[in-house]
């Protein structure tokens, strides 16, 4: 599964905050004027406790007026559409606000007295104590989709700087080296993984920058979850825009860590933020998608009326993204069908293997790259970046000698192997 936790809809409702307001409403007296009134010990004690009490009562109506403690994953995601996202949402500068307060959730303040004071907020924060996003996370995805953070790019820059050395350095430069596998003509077919995805998207950072010189010839990709959405994109888009667009999702799981604090969370929130790239690829790639036709297969699993595997090789606008969030999340509609993550019914290493054995079958196997489970449902920037280079050293280390320093990461399947089951035989 590449994430799996949304609900298969498009689009999120809107749901205003709203500020409760409390009022103290105190019980009419009934006085008697013909009583004594005398004052004792007793009575001035008493006369001190009620004025205590009600000061208390006072300050925390006050607190619960003006303080607005809102964590920010239980706000429901405004509805944004692609066309009305803006291009570059920039995170404000830090702004002040005053109010009662115990603390500054994300800023500080140089006075206080009894909670009141100005916030100073850091950037990207606002309200009264510094506890209300300035954007929401959905607006600044879509923002980065369409204009990446200099972050992204920087590393971007660095990854591909590094391919480059690797191709140029350990295999133009030493043709005495010959490369020890026959890849002129060759169906890639990648397994599921979620972010392991790193890895494939370092191999094909390789494979792109050797292809020129048509020592590598891909015919077909096919995959299942992440394994097929990679492709899928890269296809798409671009290999530049599908590296920036996956560093700049790390860059939002900094931004944003309250929505990644658990397991459950960081997935759910990925297979959403997957749902906006995938009506985002749609609309803005539109006139590309018939390119992927018979070349990008992505394997998911529908009810037919049993789970079966189903793999889709045509793309029109209006499917293009129940396709691709078909091949990786928990539930899709597609094509009249309920449908699933592929892996599920793509063998036991989630690789759906081309049954017409055409030509040799690159497999590659993201659930051998010995990186920690949780990176499946959850990136980390600095990890996701170092993944994507030990695919780089893994491609050019089998292109050289057949082999991997992970066992079985990269294999070769000859045309003509028993492929049935979805296993290399």
């Amino acid at each position: 599964m590449k994430y799996g936790l949304d609900q298969p809809s498009k689009s999120h409702s809107t749901m205003d905050v709203e500020t409760a307001t409390a009022h103290l409403n105190p019980p009419e007296v009934k006085r008697n004027t013909s009583a004594k009134i005398s004052l004792s010990k007793r009575g001035l004690i008493m006369i001190i406790g009620v004025v205590a009490v009600a000061g208390c009562i006072c300050g925390t109506i006050i607190g619960a007026a003006g303080t607005r403690r809102i964590i920010v994953r239980d706000i429901p995601r405004k509805e944004t559409s692609v066309s009305s996202a803006p291009l570059t949402p920039p995170i404000p500068a830090a702004s002040s606000s005053t109010g009662f307060c115990w603390d500054c959730a994300n800023g500080k303040r140089d006075s206080w007295w009894w909670g009141w004071g100005a916030c100073e907020c850091e950037k990207g924060w606002g309200g009264s104590c510094c506890d209300v996003r300035d954007i929401s996370i959905d607006d600044r995805w879509l923002g980065f989709l369409a204009n990446p953070p200099q972050k992204s790019i920087t590393i971007a820059e660095t990854l591909e700087a590094k391919a480059q050395d690797l191709v140029t350095n350990l295999l133009v430069s030493n043709p005495s080296v010959p490369m020890s596998v026959d890849l002129r003509d060759i169906d890639v077919v990648v397994s599921g993984g979620g972010n392991y995805d790193a890895f494939y998207l370092g191999v094909q950072m390789v494979f792109s920058r050797i292809r020129p010189m048509s020592t590598i010839g891909i015919s077909r990709y096919a995959g299942t979850s992440a394994g097929g959405m990679m492709p899928f994109e890269v296809a798409l888009r671009g290999e530049r825009d599908t590296l920036l667009s996956h560093l700049s999702w790390g860059v939002i799981t900094e931004e944003y860590p309250e929505y990644f604090s658990n397991a459950v969370s960081a997935a759910y929130q990925q297979d959403h933020g997957w749902r906006l790239l995938a009506d985002f690829q749609a609309e803005r790639y539109s006139s590309e998608l018939s390119k992927l036709d018979d070349k990008v297969f992505l394997g998911t699993s529908c009810l037919k009326p049993w789970p079966t595997l189903v793999m889709i090789s045509e793309y029109e606008e209006e499917t293009a993204a129940a396709a691709f969030m078909s091949t990786g999340t928990f539930l899709q509609y597609y094509d009249g069908m309920v449908c699933s993550d592929g892996g599920a019914t793509a063998g036991p290493n989630m690789t759906p293997l081309f049954q017409d054995n055409l030509r040799d079958q690159l497999i590659v196997d993201l659930m051998k790259t010995g990186y920690p489970g949780s990176m499946v449902y959850s990136v980390d920037l600095d990890q996701y970046a170092e993944l994507i280079e030990v695919g780089m050293e893994e491609a050019v280390k089998f292109l050289k000698t057949g082999t991997t320093e992970r066992d079985g990461i990269i294999t070769l399947c000859a045309a003509g192997s028993d492929v049935s089951g979805n296993v290399c035989k």
